[in-house]
């Protein structure tokens, strides 16, 4: 499987997460930096009831109301894909994970079956998140646990103030943009400013 690494923006959009057990809790806790608009289905939904209120993530119960994430209690339907932008499959029936993946892509909806790459039309990867960086990690699919080893290592490299240190290099980037007209000057200027900024975190 040959991946490309790109971005996309998911204002407005739905993750449909069916299943409720310890791996969906985690894709819902990996969600949820970036998205509260998910809707989850699960016959057996106590583990990421649990995790919701340990960490104080109120539930909805209809979703076409105001509050996300929405936790519907029963089995998936079809029907069900008539509302996600994206799904992800993570239970542990493998009949339902494949008819899941299959009706996707009938729909032509991407689709995540949790570990099970063939399943698959895009990738969850390992994520670091500060702010406004995020960066995706992945193995594709073959050694999920590099990955993750990989994610651990670049959030230890990073300073404890990325998002602040982005925020002021966007403010003196705006700010070069209205002074200094030629391009390559304004990069010079901004790789200073970035080598300034570092220096202080050391």
């Amino acid at each position: 499987m040959t991946l490309f690494p790109f971005f996309e923006p998911v204002d407005d959009r739905t993750f449909l997460l069916v299943g409720g057990g310890r791996v969906a809790t985690g894709k819902l806790e990996k969600l949820l930096p970036f998205t509260k608009q998910i809707l989850i289905i699960a016959e057996d939904a106590t583990k990421v009831e649990a995790w919701c209120l340990q960490h104080e993530v109120a539930l909805g119960t209809d979703p076409d109301g105001a509050v996300w994430p929405v936790l519907l209690k029963r089995p998936f339907a079809d029907d069900d894909l008539d509302r996600a932008n994206y799904v992800i499959g993570a239970t542990d029936d493998r009949p339902l994970n494949r008819h899941i993946s299959e009706r996707c892509r009938e729909c032509k909806i991407p689709v995540n079956i949790v570990d099970d790459a063939e399943l698959c039309t895009f990738i969850f990867p390992s994520l670091v998140k500060r702010g406004d960086l995020v960066a995706g990690i992945t193995t594709g699919g073959k050694t999920p646990g590099f990955g993750q080893y990989v994610r651990k290592t670049l959030e230890e490299a990073l300073p404890d103030n990325t998002e602040t240190l982005i925020d002021d290099l966007y403010a003196y980037k705006l700010q070069l943009k209205e002074t200094v007209p030629e391009h390559t000057e304004r990069a010079r200027l901004l790789r200073e400013r970035l080598a300034e900024l570092l220096k202080e975190t050391d």
